[in-house]
């Protein structure tokens, strides 16, 4: 069974959040949504004031279990995910098996001042690529570093083809295209 934890926080963007969910559960890819709300609430306001209901909070959560550890962008969500110790723990101390990917403002907000970037090609919003490395800077809509187990994507506009790189990541490039047949992308 693959597994992927999808972390969300008050201020999340939310059209990166769903996208994923939705499109890694179109994979038959089990996700579990997981609130970093420091009050400890399942429930999170995103950052244009829609609800979303978490599975589980961060402390709930055996990060070992996952195949993938997903972070949505929104500059409070991501500005959160920064701030949470536990959370930096879990994304420190993931196995050699374990991908991590993030979009828009989190690479740039959360990978970068914890240092866990490596050498990895990356990229995210245009607003922010000013603050990532110049060298590991890349200006293509999704970047998979499959060396360092990292994908990054730039923002909402490119949900869809991130979330699809996700898939084919987990479950290959074939499940990729048959999740993005019925949705008129391919």
């Amino acid at each position: 069974m693959t597994k992927v934890m999808v972390a969300i926080a008050p201020g999340s963007e939310e059209i990166e959040a769903v996208t994923i969910i939705d499109v890694l559960r179109r994979a038959d890819v089990t996700v579990d949504v997981v609130s970093v709300c420091p009050a400890g609430s399942l429930e999170i306001c995103a950052s244009r004031g829609v609800k979303l209901l978490a599975d589980l909070h961060l402390n709930q959560i055996d990060a070992s279990a996952y195949d993938m550890l997903v972070l949505p962008g929104g500059v409070p969500g991501s500005e959160v995910f920064r701030d949470s110790i536990h959370l930096i723990e879990i994304l420190k101390n993931r196995s050699n098996t374990q991908w991590l990917a993030a979009i828009c403002a989190a690479p740039a907000l959360v990978l970068v001042p914890h240092n866990l970037l490596g050498e990895a090609q990356v990229t995210c919003h245009p607003g922010f690529q000013k603050d990532l490395p110049k060298q590991l800077l890349s200006t293509q809509r999704v970047v998979v570093d499959k060396t360092h187990q990292l994908i990054t994507s730039q923002g909402p506009g490119t949900a869809l083809e991130f979330s699809l790189a996700l898939v084919a990541q987990l479950k290959g490039q074939d499940c990729a295209n048959a999740v993005a047949a019925p949705m008129v992308l391919a």
